[in-house]
């Protein structure tokens, strides 16, 4: 397929979208840095950031994420060839592969169909100990009983979403990464990176 869907006049609009998301994420991400500092020295000043508001911004990061994750691969099961170009250009451009954290559809759809998932995990878990925010050092150990909905573990930042963990530190390097390669399209006349070279 041709990687000429984004026409030159047209790339500002798409780095300028993208940058909305990553610009959004980035601001999520140094709040949640600044904590685990403090975390990390024993600061008491993390107390200052309540559980709900770290879960908030983890979410956040998460969420904006599977937004700049839509622009290199598309949703639905068949998605239309103009989107497909448009992801195949933006991904050489972006050097983003099919590996990449964000192709990940398991995290677009835990955020973006969390209130079928809620419905689903409660269908199959209707007792035990139920915890709606949880944060902590390490996992708990699974068990039949407990069950958390929102939660995060500062040793290996994971993030759990209805049982579901999330590695936060490769998605928040790749949102921090295409970030910054925005920011040089920005400079550079908001033109997309030459297609003929990586661009990082």
């Amino acid at each position: 397929m041709s990687f000429d869907t984004i026409q030159p006049p047209h790339e500002a609009l798409y780095i300028s979208s993208m940058l909305q998301h990553t610009k959004s994420a980035r601001d999520s991400i140094e709040i949640v840095s600044k904590w685990l500092k403090l975390v990390s020295v024993e600061d008491k000043r993390a107390l200052d950031l309540d559980r709900s508001e770290l879960l908030r911004q983890l979410q956040s990061i998460l969420h904006q994420a599977g937004c700049i994750a839509r622009y290199f691969f598309p949703g639905g099961r068949k998605p239309d060839a103009l989107h497909i170009g448009r992801a195949m250009q933006l991904r050489k451009a972006f050097d983003v592969d099919v590996g990449n954290p964000l192709s990940m559809k398991d995290l677009r759809n835990a955020i973006e169909h969390f209130d079928e998932h809620l419905d689903k995990y409660l269908t199959k878990h209707q007792s035990g100990e139920f915890v709606v925010q949880h944060v902590g050092y390490v996992p708990e150990e699974p068990g039949t009983y407990l069950h958390i909905f929102k939660g995060f573990y500062t040793k290996s930042m994971i993030f759990v979403l209805l049982g579901q963990s999330f590695e936060m530190a490769p998605i928040v390097n790749e949102v921090l990464r295409i970030h910054q390669a925005l920011l040089v399209c920005e400079s550079n006349g908001y033109r997309l990176p030459s297609l003929q070279r990586s661009s990082l």
